[in-house]
């Protein structure tokens, strides 16, 4: 039992805002929080793992190496990406090289520098691979985590959501509903920003048109305090925040922030 003044200074560091390097998710106050649960989600190939990991690998945005530089620990769950592809658009990322290029360079086993720079980029980011995690693996992954380096991580990643096993959940709705709340409760018990990956419906899955939350697959939407469809066409990455529990919002998913992409080289700019 706690009043509200102890509950506050318990959780301080609850409800603050990762680092970011997206200007116009800063700008509208479309922020992932620590202690928060947030869903992005997007059809196949629309780059939602791409911009998420851009993120967390970029923190505030200023290069490796300045004092300005700021990141958040972070613990990534790729199910639904192996290491290769991750390490690839990491090191695009770190570079600014193509992924074409680094694929050359992989065949001609020419990744002393690559290795150096992503291992410098990506410092402060763990990964974990498990194609099918259940609940137990995750906490025991991150019971690990806070074992190893003295509290438990600031940003969790769940990629994909669907990929979380869930114990004794009978059909597709009622997995992904108990996947979010397991989530939710994660976040509050570590105060990390936990964000999880989703698909869209059927209809939403060609990813070239704004999508509203309605077409979120799955009875998911009551759980996460935030809530950010993407989609995509040609060089321009939109992203829609249909719920902000902490800001602004449409549901409706046409309020658009505009990100230019460039995915061969990891580049977001907005």
């Amino acid at each position: 039992m706690q009043t509200l003044n102890q509950a506050r200074r318990k959780n301080a560091a609850a409800g603050e805002p990762i680092h970011c390097p997206i200007g116009v998710m800063n700008e509208s106050k479309t922020y992932f929080r620590k202690g928060q649960f947030t869903v992005v989600a997007a059809g196949p190939g629309s780059g939602k793992s791409a911009i998420v990991q851009y993120i967390l690998q970029q923190g505030n945005g200023a290069p490796v190496g300045h004092p300005e530089r700021l990141t958040n620990r972070s613990f990534y769950f790729s199910a639904d990406s192996d290491q290769t592809t991750m390490w690839k658009r990491s090191a695009a990322i770190a570079t600014g090289y193509t992924q074409d290029l680094i694929d050359t360079w992989i065949a001609e086993d020419n990744l002393e520098a690559l290795e150096q720079a992503v291992s410098v980029s990506t410092s402060h980011m763990r990964w974990d691979y498990n194609s099918s995690p259940s609940e137990e693996h995750v906490l025991m992954s991150i019971d690990a985590y806070a074992s190893v380096y003295g509290s438990y991580p600031e940003i969790i990643v769940c990629d994909n959501l669907k990929n979380l096993v869930i114990d004794g959940a009978e059909g597709e709705f009622q997995a992904l509903e108990e996947a979010c709340v397991f989530l939710h409760n994660l976040a509050r018990d570590t105060n990390a920003a936990v964000i999880a990956l989703h698909h869209v419906t059927g209809e939403n899955e060609d990813g070239n048109k704004p999508i509203p939350m309605s077409g979120i697959r799955g009875k998911v939407s009551k759980t996460p305090e935030v809530i950010v469809t993407i989609h995509r066409m040609d060089s321009n990455m939109y992203l829609s925040p249909v719920k902000n529990r902490n800001g602004v919002a449409d549901a409706s998913g046409k309020w658009l922030l505009p990100v230019s992409v460039d995915l061969s080289r990891m580049a977001f700019t907005g």
